[in-house]
């Protein structure tokens, strides 16, 4: 049966009504997923995108879901959100993220320290980049490079360490507190630390002890 013109008209704008309401319906979930995504890395000023990678029919109905997304701090990749109206279901989603990184600028030679002039901005996509980023400059400089970076190479967390304010063998101030006393004495390290990290002393009687370094390079045992 042949419909008449007006009739077709008709149905295909009813399609196109309804193709349109289920696009937007799509958009705005998406949406309100990348809202508590931006949201969770807004320290790192990310930006997402996510494609909802469930068949349209398993998509809630309701107009806004209660969303709960998995505790990690994945920037990209696939992923899994609770969706909430009647009953709870997951959507299994992909999720692309855009922001600022830094990398080596020059040859950053392992055990040396990183200056400001050796890094530089990049902006992109973070898709294919290592997950353990580092977005703050104040966190790569005057760290030590724990291996060699390459020229264009993303700095990541494990590269780096902080600066080492004892060494292995050094003599070092001594600190034991307590209840109603604090005694100064001195020690020898066995191991390597940064400031607020903990460290091994060898004590003159031969006994190891183990205390955190403070801002001044003394070790505080408690």
């Amino acid at each position: 049966m042949r419909l008449s013109i007006p009739v077709r008209t008709a149905v295909a704008g009813l399609l196109a009504l309804v193709c349109g309401s289920a696009l937007a319906e799509g958009s705005g979930l998406a949406a309100q997923i990348e809202a508590q995504l931006n949201a969770r890395h807004a320290d790192k000023g990310l930006k997402h995108h996510v494609t909802i990678k469930t068949p349209q029919a398993q998509w809630p109905t309701c107009q806004r879901p209660k969303l709960t997304l998995a505790d990690n701090n994945r920037f990209t990749g696939n992923m899994s959100v609770a969706v909430q109206c009647e009953r709870k279901q997951f959507l299994q989603v992909m999720v692309d993220a855009e922001g600022r990184y830094w990398v080596a600028n020059e040859a950053i030679p392992a055990g040396s320290t990183v200056g400001r002039q050796q890094i530089a901005e990049k902006r992109g996509s973070l898709g294919k980049l290592p997950a353990s980023l580092v977005f703050n400059p104040e966190e790569i400089v005057g760290s030590v490079a724990a291996r060699t970076l390459n020229p264009g190479q993303p700095i990541v967390a494990g590269q780096l360490r902080k600066s080492w304010v004892i060494k292995t063998g050094d003599e070092v101030d001594v600190i034991l507190s307590g209840d109603g006393f604090r005694i100064r004495s001195k020690g020898r390290a066995t191991t390597n630390a940064a400031v607020n990290e903990p460290v091994r002393i060898r004590m003159a009687s031969g006994q190891v002890i183990t205390g955190n370094v403070d801002a001044s390079g003394a070790v505080v045992v408690q």
